[in-house]
């Protein structure tokens, strides 16, 4: 048997996938099972938990010194993406979204506007708003005939020449798509920033959950050819299911970037903990089998997906990504069916919290609590995210879930 189709029981833990009030929230029905939040129900690196086991046994949880935590990201990140970085353009940060919003603060003001590329994860919008620069939506154009989304060359430079943008805030891989962009795609963007004096960060945290067939190009490799200023963030959380050991690493396209960040961290007092960075370090180190085997496995479920859906005969189409275990679900198919029997039963859909129709209705006729697309930006109501990392039997019981929602439209 396959260790990563174990089932785990996470109910009893203080996991935000599997809180009741927060499926609720959203779902209208606590008892939903959980395909949400971007973290993985397989079991964490044998030698990460290993790793923080010996620690704990040590006995004092002390301020930590490590000499040789960026030699040990660039190395991993020179044999997993051939990717040759400088350690000492390397800066060790409590966190992807901390990594980003303390670029953009840095490099912004107030006022300033920001290109983000549309769907987008919900809280580069949070940090954008909350630190109060200008959102100008990026968007990428979704084909309904091959539920693909792609990338609009000719609308970035239009916004770029219109609005004088200060910051792109990029996503590679790309949440919630799952495109891996071309390098070709990337030295485009990168020439367009260029133009347009505009600085590139781009969040690769799902770089390393690329399939096996699939390369990804880290945006500082072309940025340097270019010299453009770029702020390249990556972490080992979604890669090695620790993302509740907040760790990142910014690599900066020049030594006057980092003394920039660094001088800022240290003026706020912030630094990735103990725990974190000994679990970051035993994943970079000793997780790679594991990574292999998961990605295969990854790309085994979405052949569940699809075949499940088959199966029944689902008018649900699936945006097939080509990375990381989080899937967008067309639904355009059904969505104005939900929509007539939302005005027919108007409690079951009642917003009670941060839902929108398609995940109060798979929430409650189909047990299966998803984010809906609202959750990713306006015109995205027709989706839903469905988190794929878990055993093949929870896939299955998921999409079957959701089919019986469907069903009951009939």
């Amino acid at each position: 048997m396959n260790t990563l189709d174990t089932i785990i029981d996470r109910s009893k833990t203080p996991s935000a996938k599997y809180n009741k009030t927060l499926i609720s929230s959203f779902a209208n029905n606590e008892d939903a099972r959980p395909y949400w939040v971007a973290d993985m129900d397989f079991k964490s690196p044998q030698p990460v938990l290993d790793a923080i086991k010996k620690e704990l046994d040590d006995g004092i949880l002390g301020y930590p010194s490590f000499n040789d935590t960026k030699r040990i990201f660039t190395s991993f990140a020179l044999k997993r993406h051939n990717w040759q970085i400088d350690p000492s353009l390397v800066v060790i940060s409590p966190g992807m979204l901390a990594s980003v919003a303390l670029l953009i603060e840095l490099y912004s003001e107030e006022g300033d506007t920001v290109i983000l590329p549309f769907p987008s994860y919900k809280p580069f919008v949070s940090i954008l708003e909350g630190l109060n620069r200008t959102i100008i939506p990026w968007n990428l154009p979704f084909d309904r005939s091959s539920s693909s989304f792609h990338v609009d060359m000719d609308s970035l430079e239009r916004l770029c020449a219109q609005h004088d943008p200060s910051i792109l805030l990029f996503c590679s891989p790309h949440n919630p798509t799952g495109i891996v962009f071309s390098r070709q795609q990337i030295f485009k963007i990168a020439t367009i920033a260029k133009e347009h004096d505009m600085m590139v960060i781009s969040d690769e945290i799902h770089a390393d959950l690329v399939y096996p067939d699939v390369v990804h190009t880290p945006f500082n490799t072309v940025s340097k050819e270019i010299d453009l200023r770029c702020a390249t963030c990556m972490a080992p959380s979604k890669t090695f299911n620790i993302a509740g050991e907040h760790f990142s690493v910014i690599v900066c396209s020049s030594v006057e970037m980092r003394r920039k960040v660094s001088r800022r961290q240290q003026s706020l007092h912030i630094a990735a903990d103990l725990l974190a960075t000994v679990s970051a370090r035993a994943a970079y180190q000793h997780g790679s089998v594991w990574l292999d085997q998961v990605l295969i496995y990854l790309q085994h479920n979405i052949e569940v997906i699809r075949s499940t859906l088959k199966q029944n005969g689902s008018a649900i189409s699936l945006v097939v990504p080509s990375a990381s275990f989080i899937a967008f679900l067309d639904c355009s198919a059904i969505y104005d069916k939900v929509a007539l029997d939302a005005l027919n039963h108007p409690d079951i859909y009642k917003d009670r919290g941060d839902g929108g129709l398609l995940s109060r209705f798979f929430g409650v006729y189909g047990n299966v609590a998803m984010n809906d697309g609202t959750w990713f930006g306006d015109g995205y109501e027709k989706f839903v995210r469905f988190n794929f990392a878990c055993p093949s039997e929870k896939v299955i019981e998921g999409i079957n879930g959701i089919c019986t929602a469907e069903r009951s439209l009939s």
